[in-house]
């Protein structure tokens, strides 16, 4: 079940079921290594941050991600017990859902600034994508401008006037620009958070994940965070 992991591997944890609020803050992220693997479960460390020991109550459940060389491992997992191995406090993950393995080069974010539409997907046209694997050309409800400020192969980060519930399925369109070419990108994807800014009250901050596109389409995008971060590269040695 667990064979893709090592020992010494790094985590990432995410407490699951935010409750969307007002006020709500972003996800606090814990980094943890794993210490053991046994037939049922995952050993961990208790996380810490800046040398602070951050106690997770048992029976949290977490979204978490496992690397491993060069992928990365994702399952929804609960913590069944805690406990000490000499100095170092420990939390036992067992897994919810399955691992599912994705390309490490996916969670390499891109800090950019580009225009997108984004449109609420209705139940029929949900099921023409279920059905067809692609959205429909026109969709009923209207869509809203916003701001990407961050993309990557898996998803991309939204600055919007517009606050949507979890799990809300959206169609995105933007443009990005490849080997000097334009492409019109036309994506469905699930908002996994949103919460309002800090600093403006009035602006949204929606972390959305690409679901169910094509392999071409996420070749595309990893081909523009590269072309951008080798840019960025040159042009800071002043090439």
């Amino acid at each position: 079940m667990f064979e893709p992991l090592v020992i010494g591997g790094k985590v990432e944890a995410y407490k699951k079921n935010t409750s969307l609020k007002e006020d709500i803050r972003p996800r606090e992220q814990f980094l943890s290594q794993i210490m053991d693997i046994k037939d049922e479960s995952i050993v961990c460390t208790m996380p810490v941050d800046k040398g602070k020991l951050i106690v997770l109550e048992v029976g949290m459940e977490l979204e978490v991600c496992f690397y491993s060389g060069k992928n990365v491992y994702n399952a929804d997992c609960v913590i069944s017990s805690r406990g000490k191995e000499g100095n170092i406090f420990t939390m036992e993950l067992k897994l919810i859902t399955p691992l599912k393995k994705f390309q490490r080069r996916e969670y390499y974010r891109l800090e950019c600034t580009l225009e997108a539409d984004v449109t609420i997907i209705d139940e029929d046209e949900s099921a023409h994508f279920k059905k067809t694997g692609s959205l429909p050309d026109v969709l009923s409800m209207p869509s809203e401008k916003g701001i990407i400020t961050d993309i990557s192969g898996g998803g991309l980060r939204l600055i919007m006037n517009k606050q949507y519930e979890k799990d809300t399925v959206v169609a995105v369109k933007f443009s990005i620009a490849i080997g000097g070419r334009k492409r019109d990108m036309y994506l469905p994807a699930r908002i996994i958070l949103s919460f309002r800014k800090i600093n403006d009250e009035s602006v949204f901050d929606n972390r959305l994940q690409f679901i169910n596109i094509k392999s071409e389409d996420t070749e595309d995008i990893v081909k523009y965070v590269f072309e951008q971060q080798r840019f960025m590269r040159q042009k800071e040695r002043g090439m």
